[in-house]
């Protein structure tokens, strides 16, 4: 007996798509809702703004210096 499915490959990929931006926005949304998480966002865009910032490279050689790697 021959079984028929009833979704197609172009339907499973589709689904996979929906499945994965379902769990981005679930990720978005607790981040929106974890206020520290939030309020350090909004310090770290304040500190763009601000200039205060490092290249990679300085940032590597400040954690060299210090040990930290």
């Amino acid at each position: 007996m021959v079984r028929s499915s009833l979704l197609t490959d172009d339907d499973r990929a589709l689904l996979l798509k929906v499945s994965n931006m379902l769990d981005e926005l679930l990720e978005t949304l607790g981040v929106l809702e974890d206020e520290e998480a939030m309020r350090s966002i909004e310090e770290a865009e304040d500190d763009v703004k601000a200039g205060r910032v490092r290249g990679y490279e300085e940032f590597i050689e400040e954690l060299k210096k210090s040990g930290e790697i």
